[in-house]
């Protein structure tokens, strides 16, 4: 894996993000928490790979 380095500021936001959510976490709505914990990553830019457009990539020869 490899690291990735955010602004303070952003880094600090989202730290507050996931600490609200653990706060306010209510079990009978576990899909509420996934939710929340995405759109914190979200917001840092951090997304998996299957959220990737397909790109269509014609392959070209290289003399």
């Amino acid at each position: 894996m490899q690291e990735q380095f955010i602004e303070l500021d952003r880094y600090n936001l989202a730290i507050a993000g996931l600490e609200a959510i653990a706060r306010t976490f209510e079990p009978a709505a576990p899909d509420d928490l996934r939710t929340r914990i995405i759109e914190v990553l979200g917001d840092l830019g951090v997304w998996p790979e299957d959220c990737l457009e397909q790109r269509h990539v014609t392959p070209r020869l290289v003399a």
